[in-house]
C-alpha cells in the first residue's frame, strides 16, 4: 500500500523554523542589552538615589605636575544623610557602595598606576564626606597624573546608579544597592558579595585649564 504524502502548512514550518532560530540565538525573551546613553557636559544624571550632575573637568597645573578634577554637583534624593564613599578600584564594586562607588571608569584611564582618586564634597574652602538629604552639594573628585604627564583633551565616564531591592533571602530589608549589570545575588552569605555594575550613562567632557 502507497504512502499519502501529508501536507504541512507552509506557515507552520515557517513557525517552526523560526522557533529554532529564536532559540539557537539566546531564547524566545533574549535581547541583547542596549549601549549606555551618552552625555556631554552639564549633564544631569539620575542615579535613583543621586541626581548627579557633571559640571565639568578641570586640568589643574602645579609646577611640572597635573592633575583632573571632575567638578560635580550632587543632590541626595533619599531620606538620610549618605556617605561619598569609596571610588569603584576594579570591574566588581561593594553592593553597598555610595556615589564614588559608581564612577566606574574612566577613558582613557586616569591618574597614577596604582593610584585611586580622591573624592570629597567641598563647601567654602572645607573638605567633607557627607551628602545631606534634598541639598545640592559640589563633589570634586581629583585624578593625580603621573609627573611630567599632561592630560587629554576629554575625558569620558562610566556612570552606575542605584537600585533599592531587599539585600537577600534571609535579610528582607530593602535598602538602596549599586545597580547590577545583571541581578542582585540573593543567597544566603551573599549580602557583602562584589558584584558588576551596570554601566547606565557614559559622558564626555572636555578638559579645561584651571581658571586663575
Amino acid at each position: 500500500m502507497s504512502r499519502r504524502p501529508v501536507l504541512v502548512p507552509v506557515v507552520a514550518l515557517l513557525s517552526v523554523s523560526g522557533l529554532g532560530v529564536t532559540a539557537g540565538t539566546g531564547g524566545l525573551d533574549t535581547e541583547p542589552d542596549s549601549p549606555p546613553k551618552q552625555y556631554q557636559a552639564g549633564a544631569t544624571i539620575d542615579q535613583k538615589l543621586f541626581k548627579t550632575q557633571f559640571v565639568k573637568a578641570v586640568d589643574v597645573a602645579e609646577g611640572d605636575r597635573h592633575a583632573v578634577e571632575l567638578v560635580l554637583k550632587v543632590t541626595n534624593e533619599g531620606d538620610t544623610t549618605e556617605s561619598v564613599g569609596a571610588m569603584a578600584t576594579g570591574p566588581k564594586v561593594s553592593r553597598h557602595g555610595r556615589l564614588g562607588s559608581t564612577i566606574l571608569k574612566t577613558t582613557p584611564p586616569l591618574g597614577k598606576p596604582d593610584s585611586y582618586p580622591e573624592i570629597g564634597v567641598w563647601s567654602h574652602g572645607v573638605r567633607s564626606f557627607q551628602l545631606h538629604p534634598g541639598i545640592t552639594h559640589t563633589v570634586v573628585i581629583r585624578y593625580d597624573l603621573p609627573e611630567g604627564a599632561t592630560p587629554p583633551e576629554k575625558v569620558t565616564v562610566d556612570v552606575g546608579g542605584f537600585v533599592e531591592e531587599p539585600v537577600s533571602r534571609r535579610d528582607p530589608r530593602e535598602l538602596w544597592q549599586v545597580e547590577p549589570d545583571k541581578d542582585l545575588p540573593t543567597g544566603a552569605g551573599d549580602e557583602m558579595a562584589l558584584i558588576e555594575p551596570k554601566v547606565i550613562a557614559q559622558v564626555t567632557l572636555p578638559i579645561r585649564p584651571e581658571e586663575a
